[in-house]
């Protein structure tokens, strides 16, 4: 079949540079050659079989044509072009000797043949195949004396060479176009290549610094995809929830660590970021130990999906709320010093009129009798003043080093005469030696408070244990209390087994005047008073309770470290009586 639509194709090479189809090139090749030969004179028939001839020739060596294309069997193929010319020489050389017609149609077929090995063979190969078939046909004129068909096949080399001539010029003009393409096009591959490289190792390092940073950082990241389904979270997640990443992602996609509110808000914030609108969100999501944990997030869209961030502001929202429970204590500190203050007045004159009213009756009376009650509820309220003067100015006039574990067992001694026989008072001590700086008396206010809301919390009887120990705070801890500064600290640690308390009544133990006790037993002022009381000794109280387990107050103190000098020296306490 012929090459129809095939491009011509330089020796030994490949691709498209000349727009000369194959088949046209042998077709016109050959219809040149034998309208030549007609006008020499050759009979009809033997014009019509050559022309013939010529037709099947044309079709057999476009087949050859594209079997070299394939690049097989070169050598094959050379061989046989020179086999044919050397049988050409032969045959013409023979009918010359013969006395025949030497317009043999074989040495048309090499003359034709060499238009195709203009389009396969290097320009060397091609020039010699020509000269050597043309010389052969004239070397006969010459020998035959055929003067006028020398000039003929002179002729007709010359134009035949020149035409292999420009044939493979063009062939070599196309070859060097094609070796300028492979190289512009092998320049720009390895340009392109270089570039890929560098855009691969680009990303692979930002791919590594987004790694690192979700991995410490500490900001919890989360990755959406489209159908907001967790992708990867960051290890500050992982660690705060104890899971690794399987789990993690199931779990965030049931969102069991969220209250069902949460949840709601979750799910309206993720399709909110991914439809193109941020979202700032603030959740409650209980960790692995099982505690609530307050969470800052942003929601925000990405490619592919979306994404979130947030910040553990657990410490700070506790920290924020007690520095607004401070402000709040602070403020009814001062009313109420300012109103104790007045009150105190008042009562001074109550009492003062009142002992001269008692010496003006008679005893057992009567007015007597109404007096003493008047006494009575007049010396409760004098009591309620001073516990206001203590919560709203704590008494720590001259702070002196006080031992620990003397202060404990003097203050459990009183104590004990308050409590009823079906509690059990233990003391355990921890820090033998141990020393604070501060009031005695003020501190023993603080422990025998404890005691007897201890002794309220065990109607039925119970355990009160009253121990001491040395601590070390460091600064991850101190940032959880308002009051708390790292450092060395004595711990008193009063604990109950009693009915303990609900988290919203912890939560308010230390405000002024709040009480779960009933009318009458109870001002609210105790603890609020021990607070302020261990604020002025540089301390603070921590507290945990359970219901129907116990509550567990510690009062923290900063250690005292006393030279050596001063061991021998009198420790603080209540003066001798």
């Amino acid at each position: 079949m012929p090459l129809r639509g095939q491009w011509l194709r330089p020796a030994f090479g490949a691709g498209p540079v000349d727009p000369f189809p194959a088949d046209i090139a042998l077709r016109f090749g050959l219809v040149v050659f034998f309208a030549l030969y007609m006008l020499s004179g050759a009979n009809r028939s033997e014009q019509l079989s050559l022309l013939v001839g010529g037709v099947i020739l044309a079709h057999a060596l476009a087949a050859t044509l594209a079997f070299r294309r394939a690049r097989r069997n070169e050598d094959r193929l050379l061989t046989t072009w020179a086999a044919l010319i050397c049988t050409d020489i032969a045959v013409i050389s023979l009918a010359a000797l013969a006395d025949r017609n030497h317009e043999s149609p074989i040495h048309l077929l090499v003359f034709a043949s060499i238009f195709t090995a203009s389009a396969m063979f290097e320009m060397p190969f091609v020039l010699a195949l020509a000269v050597l078939a043309s010389a052969g046909v004239m070397g006969v004129d010459v020998a035959k004396g055929e003067h006028a068909t020398i000039g003929f096949h002179a002729l007709f080399t010359a134009a035949l060479v020149l035409f292999v001539a420009g044939f493979a010029g063009n062939r070599s003009r196309s070859e060097a176009a094609l070796r300028r393409q492979l190289t512009e096009s092998e320049a720009r591959e390895r340009e392109q290549a270089a570039a890929l490289r560098r855009a691969l190792e680009a990303a692979r390092v930002s791919e590594s610094r987004f790694e690192a940073i979700s991995e410490h950082a500490p900001a919890i990241l989360v990755l959406y995809d489209r159908r907001g389904r967790p992708t990867h979270a960051s290890r500050s997640l992982t660690g705060l929830l104890g899971l690794d990443s399987l789990a993690l992602t199931r779990e965030l996609a049931n969102s069991a660590r969220l209250s069902r509110n949460d949840r709601k808000r979750v799910r309206a914030a993720i399709d909110s970021a991914l439809h193109g609108v941020s979202a700032n969100l603030e959740l409650s999501v209980r960790d692995r130990a099982g505690e609530m944990r307050r969470l800052s997030s942003t929601f925000f869209p990405i490619d592919g999906g979306g994404g979130a961030i947030a910040l553990d502001v657990t410490g700070e929202r506790s920290l924020a709320a007690q520095v607004a429970r401070a402000q709040q204590m602070e403020t009814v500190g001062t009313l109420a010093g300012g109103i104790a203050h007045d009150f105190n007045n008042l009562l001074t004159a109550i009492l003062g009129n009142l002992f001269l009213i008692e010496q003006e009756v008679a005893a057992g009376s009567s007015v007597a009798q109404l007096a003493g009650d008047i006494r009575v509820a007049g010396e409760r309220g004098a009591d309620l003043v001073s516990q206001l003067l203590d919560y709203s100015r704590p008494n720590m006039d001259s702070p002196e080093p006080i031992a620990l574990e003397r202060l404990v067992e003097e203050t459990a001694r009183l104590g004990q005469r308050g409590i009823t026989p079906s509690i059990t008072l233990v003391v355990e001590k921890g820090a033998p030696g141990a020393r604070v700086a501060g009031n005695f008396g003020a501190l023993q206010q603080v422990i025998l408070n404890l005691i007897i809301n201890a002794r309220d919390a065990m109607p039925a009887g119970g355990k009160l244990t009253i121990s001491t120990a040395a601590v070390v705070v460091d600064e991850k801890s101190a940032r959880k209390e308002l009051d708390a500064r790292p450092g060395a600290y004595q711990v008193v640690t009063v604990s109950d087994t009693g009915i303990g308390m609900a988290p919203e009544t912890v939560a308010r133990i230390f405000d002024p005047f709040f009480t779960t006790k009933e009318v009458g037993k109870g001002t609210g002022l105790g603890l609020a008073t021990s607070l302020s009381i261990l604020r002025a000794h540089g301390g603070w109280m921590e507290v945990e309770s359970e219901e129907g387990t116990g509550t567990t107050f510690r009062v923290m103190l900063p250690a005292l470290v006393v030279e050596p000098a001063l061991e021998g020296a009198e420790e603080g306490g209540p003066p001798p009586g």
